[in-house]
């Protein structure tokens, strides 16, 4: 049986996830993945010179098993000589009151706690056990709900949290000043080698059986249509993390062509409204036109998950193609309106100033 340890030692310097002194916390839920994750953090520990701290999340869901899985890694800890740090939430009663499905709000939620226990603990990274499997699960999510090329590229190895979609209000948790980097160092791993390692080194994870609860969208992509999907081409999980790849290279690029017609396009930034120059903005190839759109509303809405296709596309033919007055509709609340010479990102209510 081969030992993930040195292709997992390898992803973290490739992708330059750590660096010696870090202080690092390690999200776990106690299934197989985050188990395994602990397991080879602990035994790259001297290696780094790593101070660990374990983190786990009790949802408030799931009765005596969430308790068990709590009660576990409290004691997996002690017994490894980590610090654990285990809190509880009613996550069904956020879910309810920020009108969120429960898979949503238990990530946000999740990912609150993870950057919080890192504040208190001084931790500039929280690690988490994301696998290649979570990987094409994410893709393909992400294609079904119409996502741009930064949904298509998946998760990547390191994101700062501040790019992710928190509670913004009625956090249970209290935020630092400065969030940290979210490190994914079994990205690359599918879930049967990971599975293999827990058994060849007699880790004993729990089961969380709300896995196999097919209502929840991610789960019918990992139970029911990846199989499907399978007997298309045996090796769809490989192609889709391919295609995650290409695509991240090429956003990469993507956005830093934006970023130059950025600076040539926008008029005037504010809080409240982005001003671009129509003629600028008409001037640029299509994928920028309808990155700068993007760019726009996620500026103006950082917390946006996904502007999809079809809003950008109808924000781009208004443009193009309308009058003076004529709207088009974004998510978060938002509109494109072309005045005169200009084309205002805003609040779908914004008035723009007369004339003069």
């Amino acid at each position: 049986m081969d030992d993930l340890l040195d292709e997992v030692r390898e992803f973290i310097q490739r992708h330059r996830l750590l660096t010696p002194g870090d202080r690092v916390v390690v999200g776990v839920s106690g299934g197989p993945d985050s188990l395994c994750l602990l397991h080879l953090m602990l035994r790259m520990q001297e290696e780094y010179s790593l101070a660990l701290h374990v983190a786990h999340l009790h949802h408030g869901a799931r009765g005596e098993d969430a308790d068990a899985d709590a009660a576990f890694v409290a004691d997996l800890a002690r017994k490894w000589g980590l610090p654990v740090t285990v809190e509880r939430v009613d996550v069904p009663a956020v879910a309810r009151a920020h009108k969120l499905a429960f898979e949503e709000a238990a990530r946000r939620v999740r990912y609150g706690f993870l950057a919080h226990v890192a504040g208190q603990v001084g931790a500039t990274k929280v690690a988490v056990g994301h696998n290649a499997d979570d990987q094409a699960e994410t893709v393909l999510m992400h294609f079904l709900r119409g996502a741009g090329p930064a949904g298509l590229r998946g998760m990547r190895p390191a994101t700062p949290l501040s790019e992710y979609r928190l509670l913004e209000q009625g956090s249970p948790f209290l935020l630092p000043p400065v969030l940290p980097t979210l490190i994914r160092p079994l990205l690359a791993i599918p879930r049967k080698r990971i599975e293999a390692y827990c058994a060849e080194h007699g880790l004993q994870p729990r089961l969380d059986r709300s896995n196999l609860d097919t209502t929840y969208f991610r789960n019918r992509l990992r139970h029911e249509l990846l199989p499907l999907l399978e007997t298309y081409n045996p090796n769809i999980r490989r192609r889709l993390l391919h295609t995650a790849e290409v695509i991240a290279a090429d956003y990469e690029l993507l956005t830093h062509l934006r970023d130059q017609a950025w600076q040539e396009v926008v008029r005037q930034a504010t809080r409240e409204a982005i001003f671009l120059d129509r003629a600028a903005w008409a001037a640029q190839p299509l994928s920028l036109q309808r990155a700068l759109i993007r760019e726009a509303a996620y500026r103006l809405r950082p917390h946006l998950r996904d502007v999809d296709f079809v809003h950008v596309e109808a924000a781009v033919r208004v443009a193009m193609e309308r009058e003076t007055g004529a709207r088009a509709t974004l998510p978060g609340g938002l509109s494109l309106l072309v005045d005169y010479d200009v084309l205002i990102v805003a609040d779908a209510s914004y008035v723009p100033p007369p004339e003069g």
